[in-house]
């Protein structure tokens, strides 16, 4: 895989945030308690959909007009229509704030407009270094974003601050990796033309469905849920989601360092068999950590569950079902992306506005009924009709060569990985340091047996170890 190493910092950069992230969560509903906890993640939803009314797409506009190596000044473009809806949105929550903070259970608008302020910078700076094909760079922006918070967070936590505590970690930390960020793009200080800004607008007329088609897929269901059950039911069900989220990295990964390379390919003539071949690669590897992460979830799942506290376990099948969601949903990813690349975000936006509406009539219509597991099932449905609506239209822009293969390979390694795992979970039972070993032994086992069933598999990992290692050699 020729982006594979890009694709591993990328990785490897997200399990530090996803560790980071994951103790902090572990800090924050062990002291403030699934009640206070899901308020947390109530204002977090909201602020996920404010993020979008304020950025409408720019930042992805920002990114593809960069990559694609042309004239403009698309960073300055940028910031200043960034600037402009930052303060329409920040005005307009002031004004529905009485109806906010009831929806929200406490005074938190005004902690919601700065953290809008520093969300919708650190998209853009994200944005532009993907542009300008620092991938790698901004990679580790979202890890030390992560740790920066898990630091201030569990510090001020800790001391009685409370949820204002958990809202400020967060607000530093994003500053940090911003500050970071801008320090390696390159931004040119000089006047935008109005083309910069008009080939902005063509893009994110249509990308900024994209972004409320990601946000429905990770909140719709607790938006929704906000509604019909306690805070406390939807700390358990984020907590759940937050777990599940582990196993997408390494596909959001793939995704994000194939995005540059296919935008800049599709700006070139007769590359489409290439296109193509990338396309592949994403849907090979994007169930690479999902699918193994399903059959673990299924045998030690409730014990993992159990460390972010009393009641947290109950969650499992709703671990379970997630797992599909997000595995379905990296495959429709791998699709979209490359249907972006090429330019068509006219297609992505028919994508999008089916998934959105589906996932939003499903789970008003289940939700009530079912509670949490309405929600879930709702959005792994959504899932599943969004890959298969992605296959329909990437066929019309370019060869789709589905890699079965290689896919049963990795369920088939994930198979053995649970005929070694299961024996052993029955032996320990809720012992937390055996489920961690069982975990690590696990991994090895999964990944061995992929090496032994995929020459692809073993060819990629020789390719993209910095030293050969005998009896990988083809």
């Amino acid at each position: 895989m020729k982006f594979g190493r890009t694709s591993i910092v990328n990785f490897l950069s997200q399990v530090v945030m996803s560790f980071s992230g994951f103790f902090g969560t572990v800090v924050l509903t062990r002291i403030l308690g699934r009640e206070q906890y899901g308020g947390y993640v109530v204002v977090m939803s909201v602020l996920a959909w404010a993020t979008i009314a304020g950025n409408l797409g720019i930042s992805t506009a920002v990114r593809k007009r960069v990559s694609e190596e042309t004239e403009g000044n698309y960073v300055v473009a940028g910031f200043l229509s960034q600037s402009f809806l930052y303060v329409l949105v920040a005005v307009f929550l002031l004004t529905i704030r009485p109806h906010l903070n009831s929806y929200m259970g406490f005074e938190g608008t005004r902690f919601l407009i700065a953290l809008l302020a520093a969300r919708l910078l650190f998209n853009l700076v994200n944005g532009v270094l993907d542009g300008q094909h620092l991938v790698h760079i901004s990679s580790v922006l979202r890890p030390i974003q992560m740790t920066s918070q898990t630091i201030v967070q569990v510090a001020l936590v800790v001391s009685g601050f409370g949820l204002a505590g958990a809202f400020a970690g967060y607000f530093v930390g994003t500053i940090v990796a911003v500050t970071i960020g801008l320090y390696f793009a390159s931004v040119r200080l000089k006047s935008p033309s109005k083309t910069a800004f008009h080939r902005l607008r063509t893009y994110a007329q249509f990308s900024w469905f994209a972004s409320i088609q990601t946000q429905t897929f990770l909140s719709m269901d607790t938006i929704i849920l906000a509604f019909f059950v306690t805070n406390s039911v939807i700390g358990g069900y984020k907590a759940a989601w937050n777990l599940v989220t582990i196993f997408a990295m390494f596909s959001t990964s793939i995704r994000r360092t194939l995005f540059p390379e296919i935008s800049k390919l599709a700006s070139q003539e007769g590359s489409n068999a290439e296109v193509s071949r990338l396309l592949r690669e994403g849907l090979t590897y994007s169930g690479l950590f999902i699918i193994p992460g399903i059959t673990g979830s299924a045998i030690l799942g409730d014990v993992v569950l159990s460390i972010y506290g009393e009641g947290f376990a109950a969650g499992y099948y709703i671990l379970l079902i997630l797992g599909v969601a997000q595995l379905l949903y990296g495959y429709q990813s791998q699709f979209v992306n490359v249907i972006d690349g090429v330019n068509r975000p006219d297609i992505t936006f028919r994508i999008n506005a089916l998934f959105v509406l589906l996932n939003f009539l499903l789970n008003i219509i289940l939700t009530p009924q079912f509670g949490w597991y309405g929600a879930a099932f709702s959005t792994t449905v959504s899932a599943g009709i969004g890959a298969l609506l992605g296959f329909y239209y990437a066929r019309s822009v370019t060869n789709i060569t589905i890699p079965f293969s290689e896919i049963g390979r990795q369920v088939a390694a994930a198979g053995l990985m649970t005929v070694v795992v299961l024996p052993g979970r029955l032996l320990i039972g809720r012992s937390l340091v055996g489920v961690v070993v069982l975990s690590g032994i696990g991994a090895g086992v999964y990944f061995i047996s992929l090496l032994l069933l995929s020459e692809k598999f073993r060819s990629t990992v020789q390719h993209n170890l910095p030293f050969p290692i005998s009896g990988l050699e083809q």
